[in-house]
């Protein structure tokens, strides 16, 4: 496939403003994109976003290299204050000559709680179901859609049931939208169960999930060690957190620089990572045809329009450098950095450790 365009050699042997510069010229970044990135949030705009506003907070913001995914190059803006994360991107990406992702994490699911409901609610939710979709479309913008209604029981006592609506938000990531939904149609499921509504409110679990998978270029004895340090995982609880933990560096790195809910990206992966009643691995890792072969599957729902993704210029800017993603591609980003950062770190402790390279980019601020 040739030299990759996100391949930048001795990248980080050069200063910051010539990093800058390189990236400004490979991306659709102007001189206002580039001060913003520098400056960060101003006052106005933090007291905006929040109440009770003092003042601001800076993390760093970084660029991850040698990223092709679907064909495509792509340099990826990573905020995060731990040392070698955005260095086990790159390497990891480096390694691979394409990442293929796909999937779909548009969906989200609202849920109402209703309390003693009467003997047939379930049934009626069912019956009325186009009723309900009516009353909820009348909420949803016109980039908005409704992908189903389903209700059931909660426990054996019949006193407590739920009715979930799901819904594709588009290119947004939808929480307010949901929310106002299931509010707004709280009265006519009260009428159709006979019960009383009390919680209304989306889950930041996701029905769907984005999935990245690659082959990467190891000699045979690390590929070995690559997948028994998965199995390690996959058999133990503890390291599957740690191993979990190491994904989700470079993931949540990219929602930070790209203005994402990042607690709700949390939530929903370790929730998936235990969707087995066990908690596990969130990647999967084989030797294939003689190849290391890796695969990583996320709940993940992000969004390009709305919240700091128009609000904080630097979020703006960032979303520049990834050449303005759909919500479907900038989930695809996020997973395949998440699998490059995995790779990187299984590597690094199935052979010399994970102290040698963090500590020696860790010392330059001791």
């Amino acid at each position: 496939m040739g030299v990759k365009g996100s391949s930048l050699p001795k990248f980080y042997a050069k200063t910051a403003n010539e990093r800058l510069k390189i990236v400004a010229d490979m991306t659709s970044l102007n001189d206002t994109d580039k001060a913003v990135l520098r400056a960060g949030l101003d006052m106005k705009t933090a007291d905006y976003l929040i109440e009770n506003a003092i003042g601001t907070f800076a993390l760093p913001l970084g660029v991850a290299t040698n990223f092709r995914i679907n064909g495509r190059d792509y340099l990826i803006p990573m905020v995060i204050e731990e040392p070698s994360v955005i260095a086990a991107a790159s390497a990891g990406a480096k390694a691979t000559q394409d990442i293929r992702a796909g999937g779909s994490g548009s969906h989200l699911i609202g849920q109402i709680q209703v309390l003693n409901p009467h003997a047939r609610a379930v049934q009626d939710v069912r019956l009325h179901e186009a009723e309900i979709v009516d009353a909820i479309k009348e909420s949803l913008s016109r980039h908005m859609s409704v992908v189903g209604v389903s209700s059931g029981m909660l426990g054996a006592d019949s006193e407590m049931m739920k009715v979930e609506i799901v819904i594709d938000t588009g290119e947004a990531m939808g929480a307010n939208a949901v929310n106002t939904v299931c509010e707004g149609i709280a009265p006519l499921i009260e009428r159709i169960t006979g019960g009383r509504v009390l919680l209304r409110i989306l889950t930041n679990y996701i029905p769907c999930t984005v999935q990245a998978e690659a082959y990467f270029d190891v000699d045979e004895s690390v590929a070995a060690g690559i997948v028994n340090a998965y199995r390690f995982a996959a058999a133990d609880r503890y390291r599957a957190t740690t191993h979990n933990k190491g994904i989700m560096n470079g993931v949540i790195a990219v929602g930070l620089a790209t203005g994402q809910d990042t607690r709700a990206i949390e939530s929903a992966a370790h929730a998936y990572a235990a969707d087995s009643g066990r908690y596990g691995p969130l990647s999967e890792w084989k030797v294939r045809s003689g190849r290391l072969w890796g695969k990583l599957a996320l709940p993940l729902r992000v969004g390009t329009v709305g919240g700091l993704t128009i609000h904080h210029p630097a979020a703006v800017a960032c979303l520049k450098i990834l050449k303005s993603p759909t919500a479907q591609e900038l989930a695809e980003i996020m997973t395949a950095v998440g699998l490059c950062q995995n790779f990187s770190a299984l590597k690094a402790l199935a052979t010399d450790g994970i102290q040698k390279g963090h500590m020696k980019l860790h010392k330059r601020r001791l």
